[in-house]
């Protein structure tokens, strides 16, 4: 089921980027124009300001939640209520119960096995993307959605279309057989969930190690204040830095040399 509509389309033209890029320019040229710097043709100017700028703005979020371009609308989560979601979830369920409960024999272990695994991989996936920091690009967001709602169903209806023997055996395309193509529809189906998991994980891992290395340079080193309070040995001996005295301010002998000259004296009495 598709939700939205043109509201929700006119939401994500107003957000987007290229939009509030082109507008900044546009502002930016009326004002000049307010101000008495240009003149004539100063409508077209503004216009051209607006164009240049949805050009620049398209060309510097390339992969922005913005899914315009693609004629998607304005995704941020991939579940965007409570009842997409239900949705999701709805389809994914009925998907399983008809492999499940396998009427007619037509999916044996390897299909099941395939089809719940991916089942269980879009789940994580949608909880992966929902509750990650990292960056996903509206068009794989949207074909998230599309293979739970769309894609998926449709592979699995139009096999059970197919009777069961005609599956098996009949050939239609590059030699292979319904239950060949199956296979290998679920494989990339699987393949490119598994990249994007890849990627978000990686991207998360990638914020952990930054955050912790942050956290290890601000405190895990000892402040400026308790640095300069340690004492600072020369010479690399403490002992015999402690031991040495410096002379006498009126230029007179040191502690040191006045032990050792009374040591001397008590020696010729």
């Amino acid at each position: 089921m598709k939700r939205g509509g043109w509201a929700e389309t006119l939401t994500g033209f107003l957000s987007s980027p290229a939009n509030l890029m082109g507008l900044g320019l546009a502002s930016l040229a009326l004002l000049a124009r307010l101000s008495g710097i240009i003149d004539a043709f100063w409508l077209l100017i503004v216009a051209g300001s607006y164009g240049l700028g949805w050009q620049i703005g398209r060309l510097a979020f390339p992969h922005d939640w913005n899914g315009l371009g693609a004629g998607e609308p304005w995704v941020s989560p991939v579940a965007r209520t409570t009842a997409e979601r239900e949705d999701i979830e709805e389809s994914l369920n009925q998907i399983m119960r008809t492999v499940t409960e396998n009427r007619g024999g037509r999916f044996d272990s390897a299909l099941q096995r395939s089809v719940t695994e991916l089942c269980a991989r879009i789940r994580n996936l949608i909880e992966q993307m929902e509750a990650s920091a990292g960056f996903i690009s509206a068009r794989d967001a949207h074909s998230v959605k599309r293979i739970a709602l769309d894609y998926l169903p449709g592979l699995i209806e139009g096999f059970m279309a197919i009777p069961r023997d005609f599956a098996a055996k009949k050939t239609l395309a590059d030699g292979k057989t319904a239950c060949e193509l199956l296979h290998e529809n679920l494989a990339v189906l699987q393949r490119k969930a598994t990249e994007m998991s890849d990627d978000l994980a990686a991207q998360d891992a990638r914020s952990f190690l930054n955050h912790a290395a942050f956290l290890r340079n601000k405190f895990g080193q000892p402040s400026g204040l308790i640095q300069a309070l340690q004492p600072k040995p020369e010479d690399g001996n403490p002992a015999s830095n402690r031991s040495r005295q410096t002379p006498a301010p009126n230029g007179g002998i040191g502690n040191g040399d006045m032990v050792k000259r009374e040591g001397s004296e008590h020696e010729n009495r």
